[in-house]
């Protein structure tokens, strides 16, 4: 099984695609979020503020209502240990 990782409310990504975490706020990210057809793009937000997203290896898009620096330190810790972040 491929390791998960929670980003609140329920939802899980896979870890091994995951190439960056940006801010959501950032020009260049809106530009991409933009560009990014609407089908390859998940909001795992539930409803709560959008914070940051996920870019996969793959193209899809993730919208996380974590910030960038927890999801940062939860995909770090996961490489390390294989345990589930703290939230």
């Amino acid at each position: 099984m491929p390791d998960m990782l929670l980003v609140g409310h329920g939802g899980a990504i896979n870890t091994a695609h995951v190439i960056a975490v940006a801010s959501i706020k950032s020009a260049p990210v809106q530009r991409l979020l933009k560009a990014t057809p609407p089908e390859r793009v998940l909001d795992l937000t539930y409803g709560y503020p959008r914070h940051a997203i996920i870019l996969f290896a793959t193209g899809w898009i993730v919208i996380s209502n974590r910030t960038p620096q927890e999801l940062a330190r939860a995909l770090h810790s996961a490489e390390d240990d294989h345990a589930p972040p703290w939230w």
